[in-house]
């Protein structure tokens, strides 16, 4: 047997190899359903709980993937997990926390709170939610693909400012009776 074909089938068997591997891989992933867990909490210190948890999963290396906050849900942090008992043990003795939900909460129900979808249309007023112009409010003069042009109402100039409108926030006009 000559050098050539010895290292030829050394080449073969280390291909055959990186197939097994390969077909190996594939088979690992699985899907695991994703749940989220509700914890109750003091009002309006969603965000000084949710950094407290952030920083004892951090210290405990436990594999929580999300803390979740609702803006427009006040009192509550969803944490993504997959054994309710982890949220209990990482939320007992913090200050603010009054409580986990029972049970587990699929993802969709969740989604179907947070993802609001809403028209904006030339002509309404909207607020600057994000960037150098936040807190402003503007009425829409145009929308181009992802982009809106407003003109301040609170400003002493009136240049139009072109934002993604996802730095921008329409506010609900009242209906007059």
């Amino acid at each position: 047997m000559s050098n050539k074909e010895s290292t030829n089938e050394v080449v073969e068997e280390s291909e055959v190899i990186e197939e097994k591997k390969e077909e190996k891989k594939e088979v690992k992933v699985e899907e695991k359903p994703c749940y989220l867990v509700a914890v109750r909490t003091t009002g309006g210190q969603e965000g000084n709980i949710a950094l407290i948890l952030k920083a004892k999963i951090e210290n405990k290396n436990i594999d929580i993937p999300a803390i979740i906050i609702v803006p427009d849900l006040k009192g509550f942090i969803f944490v993504e997990t997959p054994l309710n008992y982890l949220v209990q043990s990482i939320a007992y003795g913090i200050k603010h926390v009054k409580g986990i939900l029972r049970g587990k909460i699929p993802a969709d129900e969740i989604l179907k709170v947070i993802y609001k979808p809403t028209i904006i249309n030339p002509g309404d007023i909207v607020e600057v939610i994000a960037g150098p112009f936040r807190g402003i409010k503007g009425k829409v003069i145009s929308i181009e693909k992802d982009r809106v042009r407003i003109e301040p109402l609170e400003l002493a100039t009136i240049l139009p400012i072109d934002l993604k409108i996802s730095e921008v926030r329409k506010i609900p006009q009242k209906k007059e009776e």
